[in-house]
């Protein structure tokens, strides 16, 4: 079974097509499920999501106070019944439906890579995103001795086994994605899909969408790197 983390944080702009763009999922599969984590969003997410959900089988989570980016998506996967484990973004900047692509291929991979993370790699990306992606990109390698692209990127999907080994130490603010990424690196094999990054349309972004946000989430980064290499590694 397939479990579907979808944190979202003030999204009510998003949310009717979010849904629109998920129902025609079970038309596809139906083994798996769908985790909607609203993570203290202080606009209407909790009464649309009421709304939107009596027409189709997601689980919802409600947290009554926002703790951070890491923090409602580890409160889904915590409760997720599958045997792998995935997460997108509710903004539609990436389709749900990459999920299953992502799927797709671990299904493929997974008897020759027995510990295997699947994400995505972003396209139609403005140039100077692209530079900064890649800019922070190799302080990262560089600094962790590792190799890792596009890390901010969705879909990720992963085994529950490899989240129980990792779960202790997960970060709850914007770093989750390099933890889990860093992680694997040592450990097992990380590929990619090529998955197509749109603009977005409604909502406001809550990490690097503005340059406010990138510089925030650049210090985050460094500061975060910075706090890998002294701690993780000594536990390798």
């Amino acid at each position: 079974m397939l479990s579907i983390v979808i944190p979202c944080y003030n999204e009510s702009e998003n949310l009717p097509e979010l849904f629109e763009k998920i129902r025609p999922l079970y038309d596809i599969m139906t083994d798996f499920e769908i985790i909607l984590v609203n993570n203290g969003s202080t606009d209407n997410s909790a009464t649309l999501l009421k709304k939107l959900s009596r027409s189709i089988p997601i689980k919802i989570i409600h947290l009554d106070q926002n703790q951070g980016y890491g923090f409602g998506i580890l409160s889904g996967l915590d409760v997720a019944s599958g045997e792998v484990l995935a997460w997108t973004h509710a903004d539609l900047q990436t389709d749900p439906a990459d999920v299953f692509k992502a799927y797709e291929l671990y299904q493929k991979l997974k008897p020759q890579y027995p510990n295997l993370l699947i994400k995505g790699k972003r396209k139609n990306r403005k140039l100077l995103e692209v530079l900064l992606t890649l800019g922070m990109q190799l302080y990262v390698n560089c600094k962790l001795k590792c190799h890792l692209s596009d890390i901010n990127a969705q879909p990720k999907l992963f085994s529950k086994e490899f989240y129980y080994q990792i779960r202790p130490q997960a970060p709850y603010d914007f770093s989750l994605d390099l933890y889990i990424l860093y992680q694997m690196s040592w450990i097992g094999t990380i590929k990619t899909i090529d998955v197509f990054f749109h603009k977005r349309t409604g909502g406001e972004a809550k990490g690097g969408g503005n340059w406010k946000g990138r510089i925030k989430l650049i210090k985050r980064t460094l500061q975060y790197v910075n706090k890998l290499k002294k701690n993780l590694r000594k536990s390798k």
